[in-house]
């Protein structure tokens, strides 16, 4: 009887916890920039440093929009790189850099919604690279041939905490309330 009714709670139970944590392990990126595996495609430093052995092979970066220049045929944009979460959001610390890209896309891209300093993520495929300038100064910037790109919706990383008691608390507890972004 009770191993009975014990077996009756930890079965649900444990259907229960082991499909949240199925879930809850699944990120995956929008289907703009989707690939089949994102943790075997090459990190930004790994293109950097074998370019040439990389040319033609898919990958999918992301960062900050630095510039976009619109061509008459293709729009190429100058993109910070940042490194990415497992949702392909890139991360907002500009810190943690490892330099920047271009990628060109076969379409116009408005520089007023593709503006400096938005997040963007980007599927396609090693190009090569090229020289160009930061300012005055010579850089050697990873050409990527884009084939998908996801601007981020623009968000607030501040994270505000409030304690709340309440009635049979026994003590206050934090509640993380993230800012709400004003429609546009």
């Amino acid at each position: 009887m009770f191993t009975r009714n014990l077996l009756n709670t930890l079965i649900p139970t444990g259907l229960a916890v082991v499909t949240l944590s199925l879930l809850s392990g699944c990120a995956s990126y929008p289907k703009a920039i989707e690939v089949p595996a994102p943790e075997q495609l090459p990190a930004f430093t790994t293109v950097q440093r074998d370019t040439d052995q990389l040319t033609g092979q898919t990958v999918v970066l992301g960062g900050a929009i630095v510039s976009v220049t619109n061509k008459a045929s293709h729009s190429v944009v100058e993109v910070l790189q940042l490194p990415l979460f497992a949702s392909g959001r890139p991360r907002s610390d500009k810190d943690a850099s490892a330099g920047r890209f271009r990628v060109a896309f076969n379409q116009f891209l408005d520089p007023e919604i593709y503006a400096s300093g938005r997040l963007l993520s980007v599927r396609g495929k090693v190009a090569g690279a090229e020289e160009g300038t930061i300012g005055e100064h010579p850089y050697r910037f990873i050409t990527v041939d884009g084939d998908g790109l996801y601007l981020w919706p623009k968000q607030s990383d501040d994270v505000q905490v409030h304690y709340y008691m309440g009635i049979n608390s026994y003590y206050p507890y934090p509640v993380y309330v993230r800012p709400r972004q004003p429609k546009q």
